[in-house]
């Protein structure tokens, strides 16, 4: 008689669009769990090895709303017509971007008060 496979071995041995969709569904398991994903999420081996974090979307967009850059809404149209069509930037052109918006902002000259 042979062994069961354990669900390590069984998730493995699986089709990469098969593991795709076990993965999301133990990850919406997961935010579940975690309180609906309003923080991030540790994530962590077995045996302790830290993985990182997952942020779910409602606490990535309470993070950005906090902490992110204000955009104008001219900006903000610009990001929404290049999701809408696919022309969206690499991580490294957005980046880019961003870091030149913000040096931009931070060398601007304080504007006088009582002017």
């Amino acid at each position: 008689m042979t062994a069961s496979p354990t669900p390590v071995e069984a998730a493995l041995a699986l089709s990469d669009e098969d593991k795709s969709r076990v993965f999301c569904a133990l990850l919406k398991e997961l935010i579940a769990l975690n309180g609906g994903g309003q923080g991030p999420i540790p994530i962590d081996s077995p045996d302790g090895e830290d993985l990182g974090y997952h942020v779910a979307p409602p606490a990535a967009r309470a993070y950005f709303d906090a902490y992110g850059p204000k955009l104008s809404e001219e900006r903000w149209a610009v990001l929404e017509e290049r999701v809408k069509h696919g022309r969206c930037l690499s991580a490294a052109e957005a980046r880019a971007e961003l870091m030149a918006e913000a040096e931009r902002h931070q060398t601007r000259e304080p504007a006088l008060s009582g002017s």
